[in-house]
């Protein structure tokens, strides 16, 4: 157990010089790792009864190949190959004793991996896998009875998780640790010699490796153009009188309406008299004109309402000879002048604004 721990502590508190490469380049990579490898304790599910085995730390190792983004995406295929010497099993029938045989898969992975591109030496990793193996029951015993060995071997669905650290040792070679979690779910092997039995696996492994990668390494940008020195520009000409200040004039006017109305009161009248004569004055070629409604009514009405108001007031500028082009909008209930709750009439917010930008 200390030796495990050792050896997944090694995997994320890897040190290495400080004068690494940057990130490697972009294509396609193959590579190979090898390490020690150790199960879980697993039960063995016969028709009678149910052992318990457990292993001891293994080699293990496989070689990988496929394609590698520049955004840090990896993705591939892995063929492994490891062995877990059985330990001990426990339980079955009377008389049975000890544990002997292996446990041995041969593993076929698709893989996507993802290397985080930090300030560092170090390019830490993730990454998960799908696909099968086949997975073989090595003299195993005494499974159950006395003196019962099996050898049987079946083929299974397969999954990994992984993590990890990549160092740059050139523009095209990774130096690699990692951690590798596989699995199977519970599946069932048929000795020719014994029952049926069922079986799951999981495996931890801790690995070292090299993966090289094809292509050049991205080209350094090009330096920039040293820009020309420019001879000094003549002075400018003395600026040209300033324009005479324009006459005086109120850019926003605001009318109000009655509940659920779009005629125009008599005040109302007023300031839009004072809008086109203001708009003459200063000669405006543009003029906003929004509608609002208050809350009481439905959204989709109100809508429409606000929209008739401002379509009124374009209606009254342009009779009074106003030229310039009139934009009209409605808001509805929204955006209030005076909040309030829904359903609420409040005057202040019955309203269009005229606006010369």
């Amino acid at each position: 157990m200390k030796l495990r721990h050792s050896l997944l502590c090694a995997v994320f508190a890897l040190g290495l010089p400080a004068t690494a490469l940057a990130q490697t380049n972009e294509g396609y990579y193959l590579g190979a790792q090898a390490g020690v490898n150790w199960a879980d304790k697993t039960d063995l599910k016969g028709s009678a009864y149910t052992d318990k085995a457990d292993f001891t730390t293994s080699p293990t190792g496989l070689v990988e190949g496929g394609y590698k983004f520049g955004n840090g995406v990896r993705v591939g295929l892995e063929v492994g190959y490891g062995g877990s010497t059985v330990g001990d099993i426990t339980g079955g029938g009377p008389g049975r004793a000890g544990g002997a045989g292996d446990v041995t898969a041969m593993t076929f992975m698709a893989t996507t991996y993802y290397e985080f591109n930090v300030d560092s030496p170090l390019r830490p990793y993730v990454g998960a896998g799908i696909g099968f193996g086949r997975y073989k029951f090595d003299g195993v015993g005494d499974l159950y009875t006395p003196g019962l060995s099996v050898e049987t071997s079946t083929t299974a669905f397969t999954y990994q998780l992984a993590a990890g650290v990549a160092y740059a040792l050139s523009d095209n070679l990774d130096f690699t640790v990692g951690y590798r979690f596989m699995g199977t779910p519970e599946t069932t092997y048929e000795p020719s010699n014994a029952p049926r039995f069922k079986a799951g696996y999981q495996n931890h492994s801790v690995l070292v490796g090299l993966r090289y990668t094809f292509g050049a390494p991205p080209a350094a940008p090009a330096p920039k153009p040293t820009p020309a020195v420019a001879p000094p520009a003549p002075p400018p000409p003395p600026p040209p009188p300033p324009p005479p200040p324009a006459p005086s004039i109120s850019r926003n006017f605001t009318v109000f309406f009655d509940w659920d109305k779009t005629d125009l009161s008599a005040d109302a009248k007023t300031v839009l008299d004072n809008a086109a004569k203001d708009a003459a004055t200063g000669h405006i070629t543009k003029i906003q004109v929004t509608g609002y409604t208050d809350r009481s009514g439905s959204d989709a009405y109100n809508l429409k309402l606000s929209m008739r108001r401002a379509e009124a007031v374009k209606a009254y500028l342009t009779s009074k000879g106003v030229g310039a082009s009139i934009a009209t909008d409605g808001k509805g209930e929204s955006d209030p002048l005076v909040p309030t709750a829904d359903g609420v009439r409040e005057p202040s917010n019955r309203r269009a604004v005229i606006i010369f930008p």
